[in-house]
């Protein structure tokens, strides 16, 4: 198996990454390139939902524990910088991202989320945007897959403990033995304007891993080995 970076060597993230487009608050949204770009190329994000963010720290450590010839995938560690500076599961805006892209199925209005993995119901109020698509993170991401053409993506979230794979692909299922973590088809209520039904109208395989409730820091070693993986998969 190839080395890995040392541990004392993987404080930065090296190369750094690329500006893609610019947040709510002007943050520049970043992606980190794969080594070489093929056909079989996927992308990896996170930090859609600001407060979700063990699956940030986690996938930053997997990132930096890589030499830069060793990953096979593009990434990017927080869709929604605004969010994650914040603490909020919003944009700056209010907008949930993922109720905010240009889908059949968009809803204008209110959307609800749970206040934490302990909270019962779905009862903190956000917004779903002005229009489909009305949010300069939601611009900028549909505007760099349209660019890269992955040939998949997976999406990381928090706090459903699933892979969730409407097709159940052979990379679903490679995930949920590499996370440990049961495969669904769905999560089990609407997502109108979500990223992942924004993604089936195109025909582009998107997996969502949804960590349990966790901390960063238990994250960062229990899925780091998952992750690396990922990176470097086949």
């Amino acid at each position: 198996m190839t080395s890995l970076r040392l541990r004392s060597e993987r404080g930065p993230l090296t190369p750094a990454g690329v500006e893609y487009g610019r947040s709510a608050l002007g943050a520049p949204l970043l992606w980190f390139p794969a080594s070489h770009s093929t056909p079989e190329t996927g992308l990896i994000l996170a930090g859609t939902h600001g407060d979700e963010t063990a699956a940030v720290v986690a996938l930053s450590c997997a990132l930096r524990s890589l030499l830069p010839e060793q990953q096979r995938h593009h990434v990017i560690l927080a869709a929604n910088p605004d969010g994650c500076q914040l603490g909020l599961c919003a944009n700056a805006n209010g907008v949930d991202l993922n109720r905010n892209f240009p889908t059949e199925n968009w809803k204008p209005g209110e959307t609800h989320y749970r206040w934490n993995s302990y909270a019962t119901e779905r009862d903190v109020v956000l917004s779903s945007g002005s229009a489909p698509g009305s949010e300069p993170e939601t611009q900028a991401l549909c505007a760099l897959i349209e660019t890269l053409a992955p040939r998949w993506v997976v999406s990381l979230h928090e706090p459903l403990a699933c892979i969730e794979d409407p097709d159940s692909t052979a990379l679903a299922e490679w995930l949920s033995h590499a996370f440990d973590l049961p495969m669904v088809a769905s999560v089990g209520y609407p997502t109108p304007g979500s990223f992942g039904n924004w993604c089936i109208e195109r025909a582009l395989p998107c997996i969502t891993v949804e960590l349990p409730p966790i901390s960063a820091d238990e994250a960062s070693e229990r899925y780091l080995p998952a992750l690396i993986g990922l990176l470097r998969h086949d």
